[in-house]
């Protein structure tokens, strides 16, 4: 390459955006004719501006598309928790009028708390659906047993809860650990013995309020005490091989 080809070159980019001097574009569009390198590299040029040009179309494109998705979202949402707020209004008139307390009213609302956690949110949310309808559906359905449990008098609200959450932490855990707002927290550790190192505490945590509530420290609580045991003897040992390989 001469150096008439290197000063061309330098300017082929303000030649291919039109904004040279007409004494340039004159000069450079001559030496183009001559030389099929400098025409090969302008054609490069126009090539790699096209496609920035193509990305930046797309990247437009899917954001407008994101919002439209995020207000069709929005308006869905409202639309079915408006739907939801039906059986909830008549509840609420027919206890004003019948004289009675407010009791089925907070039951049936915190009822349709729980069947809005599993429609209303995967339609709002616009990222992790599932992590966050699994959160909002455990926490819907502890306030729907503690209504339940506060309007009908009894003691078996903690029994419940526990035994609750540690059902679907069975299930559900292993598929929540993956989502990316715990990505954080578990980056870096063993995801099976983190799943199976919570469902042991939950499982101890729900032999304790069974004894508890059945005024007995007993066997149940021998055994949760000897799962917790062997826990923290599991969870000792991981975090001692991990630090052996972190020094290694």
């Amino acid at each position: 390459m001469n150096r008439e080809c290197e000063i061309v070159r330098d300017i082929l980019p303000l030649y291919a955006d039109d904004v040279c001097s007409a004494a340039s574009r004159e000069i450079i569009g001559e030496h183009l004719k001559t030389c099929p390198e400098c025409a090969a590299y302008l054609e490069q040029i126009r090539a790699s501006e096209a496609e920035g040009e193509l990305k930046q179309e797309r990247a437009l494109v899917i954001r407008n598309q994101a919002k439209r998705f995020k207000r069709r979202s929005a308006a869905v949402g409202s639309v079915i928790s408006a739907l939801f707020m039906v059986p909830i209004l008549i509840c609420l008139i027919v206890n004003l009028t019948s004289g009675r307390t407010l009791d089925w009213f907070f039951v049936v609302a915190a009822g349709m708390l729980v069947a809005a956690s599993l429609i209303v949110v995967p339609i709002v949310v616009p990222e992790n659906k599932l992590f966050w309808t699994l959160c909002a559906f455990c926490v819907s359905l502890v306030i729907l047993l503690a209504v339940c449990a506060l309007y009908t008098h009894g003691d078996w609200f903690f029994v419940a809860a526990s035994a609750s959450i540690f059902g679907l932490a069975v299930v559900f855990l292993p598929f929540a650990i993956r989502a990316r707002p715990l990505r954080p927290w578990v980056e870096g550790h063993n995801k099976a013995l983190l799943v199976l190192a919570v469902d042991c505490i939950l499982f101890g945590n729900m032999m304790n309020v069974i004894s508890w509530h059945q005024k007995g420290f007993g066997f149940t609580m021998l055994i949760a005490l000897l799962i917790v045991a062997a826990l923290a003897l599991l969870v000792v040992n991981f975090m001692l091989k991990e630090k052996g390989r972190n020094r290694g």
